[in-house]
């Protein structure tokens, strides 16, 4: 433990806590450590100096995070930061083989009832639940909620380093995390493809610090030459290249050396040929990547000198749909988004209430993750001394979104036909009243306002009885 905590009142305190058998922490109303006893410093083998002072969030730590997984678990939900007692259990432990799968907030307030702190206590699920108060309400128990989500993400995997456009659990985005976990695991050609808004430079990038890491060279070991179709006409492509062969150093292995052509659709015949050619002489000298708004079958249609290019670029495709359909991804990818925008912004951890998560799943997205990051990031400033994201502070444009959206996208509306709608209605009513008066047909027609022969005529026609043998 530090020394100042050691002072005083507070020396004893943290000798009791200390004794306890349970890992504890104490975080201040931002999310940052400010106390941890010694068997959460024992479970995760750190001294306390390492975790004093670390700020805990929901945000899928970086791979170089020691205790990325404490940090991410360690948050606190909306309702601790509001003066709740709240249970959370985790869908994987925090440290392999560890039987703490579970977690007590409890706030610490001030004479006044304010939240100023929360005490995480972590354990056994069966022995934390049991240990909440008989008179507690049953809105404290908070099942897999936003934090336990992204660690059980952050488990599976093993690098995730700019990789967090990948989060979900939909069997699309499964499938694209691991062919990613694949290729960097070898120095292959990568092709990362997908609509406009996904990030998909950011996932190249991703890769290639994973081979980094993988190959035990530091992130600035490595170089990583971008060139972008859009901007680089055929002569600067050359010259491009030619620079980046220039810098190439052949003590440094291939994965280490990665040359990235962005939007690689928007290239001509001409271009290609002459990217061909270059790979063909820098075989064995670097690898490469590109990222493109079409998949590989679409950009091998195109052309023989095309199908050379893919052959060698696309030997592993990540290709990411669009979230509109894949709408079980939205959610994680929020979360995380949320994290990071009030790590940025050096906010205490939000969480979004149930109905500003509702319509953040309901909208469409059509610029996608760039898109989403966006709004959250707006609603992280309009959104002041509360714990909450509320359907208040989401962008205009995501509160007004409705269901009739949806239906218009969906498909041409059916013509209703009214008068097989009046006719039902009819039916319902008769029926109602033969109910009411099973064997008084003159009352039945007076509770509809009908005559008695109106009625039996009417019954007939919508055969409701039987017509008398």
């Amino acid at each position: 433990m530090t020394d100042s905590f050691r002072s005083g009142n507070s020396r004893t305190l943290a000798k009791t806590l200390d004794q306890l058998g349970h890992p504890l922490a104490v975080l201040d109303r931002r999310g940052v450590i400010v106390f941890v006893n010694l068997p959460l410093c024992q479970l995760f083998k750190a001294d306390a100096t390492q975790l004093v002072g670390q700020s805990c969030s929901w945000q899928v730590a970086e791979d170089d995070s020691p205790f990325g997984a404490l940090l991410t678990a360690l948050a606190p939900p909306a309702g601790a930061l509001q003066g709740k007692l709240v249970v959370r259990r985790l869908t994987t432990p925090i440290v392999f083989d560890s039987t703490q799968t579970g977690q007590l907030f409890i706030p610490l307030l001030d004479d006044e009832g304010t939240p100023q702190a929360t005490l995480v206590a972590l354990g056994e699920w069966s022995v934390l639940s049991e240990q909440l108060p008989a008179a507690e309400p049953p809105s404290v128990h908070c099942k897999q909620v936003h934090g336990s989500l992204l660690t059980a993400i952050r488990s599976r995997w093993q690098n995730l380093d700019d990789l967090h456009s990948l989060i979900g659990t939909s069997p699309a985005i499964e499938l694209a995390m691991t062919r990613a976990q694949l290729a960097i695991s070898q120095p292959c050609g990568l092709l990362v493809s997908g609509p406009p808004g996904m990030e998909k430079s950011g996932i190249a990038r991703g890769v290639f610090l994973g081979r980094l890491k993988r190959a035990g060279l530091p992130k600035l070991a490595g170089q990583l030459f971008p060139i972008d179709c859009r901007i680089a006409e055929d002569q600067q492509l050359e010259e491009m290249l030619d620079r980046f062969a220039g810098r190439l150093r052949s003590e440094l292995p291939p994965q280490s050396q990665l040359l990235l052509i962005e939007h690689i659709e928007r290239l001509s015949d001409a271009p290609v040929e002459r990217l061909n050619r270059w790979l063909e002489s820098a075989s064995g000298q670097c690898s490469a990547a590109a990222t493109s708004a079409c998949s590989a079958d679409e950009l091998a249609g195109r052309g023989p000198a095309w199908g050379r290019l893919l052959s060698r670029l696309a030997t592993v495709e990540v290709a990411i749909p669009p979230l509109s359909q894949r709408r079980q991804d939205i959610a994680p990818v929020s979360m995380q988004l949320l994290a990071v925008a009030c790590k940025k912004k050096q906010r205490a951890q939000l969480s979004f209430t149930p109905e500003a998560l509702q319509l953040i799943n309901a909208f469409p997205w059509p610029e996608n993750h760039r898109q989403l990051s966006q709004a959250i990031d707006e609603a992280v400033d309009r959104a002041e001394l509360v714990a909450n994201i509320q359907v208040m502070h989401l962008p205009v444009a995501v509160r007004s979104y409705s269901s009739t959206n949806e239906q218009l996208e969906a498909g041409p509306i059916e013509p209703i036909d009214l008068d097989q709608v009046l006719l039902q209605c009819e039916r319902i009513m008769l029926s109602r009243a033969l109910q009411l008066s099973p064997r008084n047909r003159a009352q039945a027609a007076r509770l509809l306002g009908i005559s008695r022969p109106r009625l039996l005529r009417r019954i007939e026609q919508l055969g409701l009885e039987p017509k008398p043998k």
